[in-house]
């Protein structure tokens, strides 16, 4: 994705797939049996393991972004390494193992989305499975623009997505986030914040807001990833903002991985949950339980059952991450 051109071994049945929020687009493609080596995030995926319990049999020789194994990569004897820059890079400078550079970039909007499946496709021979999910995608996408178009201007409401423990991390206007917020119908609370490159001890992308900035937002719906929205509305600290007075705090869905990253299940899923959270009565026909099931059934193959889907809506999922620090 980056220009360069390499050459892929036909058949390809050995690849090693590192970044967090790609390791599902595998199961996206139907490309799972290809697969020699991930990151190990994605072997501690409660939601992956449920299905597919064999991802703890593979090598997962990078942990978070800069963080790889070489010598375990090299165990796992891959054909292909599909990687972001750094990644990519390290790999390169270590190893003869040919590299497929992926982009890397917390500005990860439909248009690159697209753009990312199409590349992982021909690199599996799977477009069919590609085309069938980007279908997918901008069938959700018209859904919600025609739905939410109905909505005045003065009667969007104002989210924040408040994440740590803090509840002020966040993901600026610059980011795959605004994008998303805005294709619910929504208003984005830190649309002129710019929140991109890397920041000590913070993934790319977020950054922390000061007490009083998000006061002055007094955003509608506050999502968090942390704790119970109850906590919230007990903290003095937050008690004059319109989401606290309304009760309106959301826990951010998990699925296979987080979703404040740019993966394709939250591209399809989070914004139809965040115009249902923030719009019942313009979405009442809308079962987000229904959705959810029959997104990962006739996409990622995955029956989930009504009690999945319903702890992968209410957060309870895990995810697994290896070190903390810098970029995952």
């Amino acid at each position: 994705m980056n220009g360069r051109k390499i050459e892929v071994p036909d058949p390809l049945t050995r690849v090693a797939l590192f970044g967090g929020p790609t390791g599902q687009i595998a199961y996206i493609l139907g490309a799972r049996s290809q697969l020699c080596a991930v990151t190990s995030t994605l072997r501690g995926s409660d939601l992956v393991n449920a299905f597919d319990p064999t991802v703890k049999d593979l090598p997962g020789p990078r942990s978070t972004s800069g963080q790889i194994n070489i010598e375990e990569l090299l165990m796992s004897n891959p054909q292909l390494v599909i990687a972001g820059n750094l990644d990519g890079s390290i790999v390169e400078k270590k190893t003869k193992i040919p590299v497929a550079y992926t982009e890397s970039t917390m500005n990860h909007g439909f248009d690159l989305l697209r753009r990312e499946i199409r590349f992982y496709a021909s690199i599996f021979q799977k477009e069919a499975r590609g085309e069938r999910y980007i279908a997918y995608l901008d069938k959700n996408i018209a859904f919600l623009q025609s739905r939410t178009k109905l909505i005045p201007a003065d009667k969007r409401k104002k989210v924040f997505n408040g994440y740590s423990t803090t509840h002020l991390v966040t993901l600026g206007g610059d980011t795959f986030m605004h994008e998303r917020i805005l294709t619910a119908g929504c208003l984005d609370a830190a649309a002129a914040i710019s929140t991109s490159g890397v920041k000590e001890g913070l993934h790319s992308g977020l950054s922390e807001m000061s007490m009083e900035k998000v006061l002055g937002w007094n955003p509608n719906i506050l999502i968090i990833d942390s704790g119970k929205p109850e906590d919230l509305y007990g903290d003095p600290r937050w008690k004059n903002i319109n989401a606290i007075r309304n009760r309106q705090v959301f826990k951010q869905p998990v699925g296979i991985f987080i979703w404040d990253r740019p993966t394709a299940e939250s591209a399809v899923l989070y914004p139809l949950w965040l115009a249902k959270t923030s719009y019942p009565e313009h979405f009442k026909d809308i079962d987000m339980v229904r959705e959810v099931k029959r997104f990962y059934s006739e996409i990622m193959s995955f029956d989930l059952s009504d009690g999945q889907a319903q702890a992968l809506l209410s957060g309870s999922f895990g995810i697994k991450f290896g070190a903390t620090q810098g970029k995952r």
